[in-house]
C-alpha cells in the first residue's frame, strides 16, 4: 500500500497534463507485486503510463509473463535481464525497486541499483528514495 501511495504521488507530481505516459521501470520486479501496484497507483492518479518489469530469475520471468496475460497488463513490458546489464531503450521518469531482502544487501541492493540509476531522467523520482539497514544484537 504503501509504494502504490509513493508511486502515485510521483505520477501526479511529474504528470504534465498532457496525456503523455510516464515511463515507470520496476527493476527487480519478481513475481510482479510492485507492478501490479505500479498500474493501481496510474489507475488512482489517472496518469498514463509505460512500465518494464526487469527481472533476472528465470522462474519469475514466467510468472510475470503469465500476469501480463491474465491480468491485461497492457502498457507492461517484460524484461527478461540483469539490471546492472540491460540496455533500456528509453530513460524512466520513476525507478520503482523492493531488492531488501531479510538483510539490506542480500539482494545485491546497493550494486544493482547504483547501476539502475542510469536509468532515471534527470528530473526522475527513485522509490524508495533512501533505505537503511539496522543490525541489532
Amino acid at each position: 500500500a504503501q509504494y502504490q501511495k509513493a508511486i502515485a504521488l510521483a505520477l501526479a507530481d511529474l504528470a504534465q497534463g498532457d496525456g503523455a505516459a510516464l515511463v515507470v521501470m520496476v527493476v527487480g520486479a519478481g513475481r510482479g507485486p510492485l507492478v501490479n501496484a505500479t498500474l493501481r497507483a496510474s489507475k488512482a492518479a489517472k496518469v498514463p503510463v509505460k512500465v518494464y518489469a526487469v527481472e533476472k530469475n528465470p522462474n519469475a520471468v514466467i510468472t510475470l509473463r503469465a500476469m501480463k496475460r491474465q491480468c491485461d497488463w497492457g502498457p507492461v513490458t517484460i524484461v527478461s535481464a540483469d539490471m546492472r546489464r540491460w540496455q533500456a531503450p528509453e530513460g524512466c521518469d520513476i525507478l520503482v525497486s523492493e531488492l531488501l531482502g531479510s538483510f539490506g544487501d542480500n539482494e545485491l541492493s546497493p550494486e544493482c541499483l547504483d547501476g539502475a540509476q542510469r536509468f532515471l531522467k534527470p528530473d526522475g523520482v527513485s522509490i524508495p528514495g533512501r533505505y537503511t539497514s539496522y543490525l541489532a544484537p
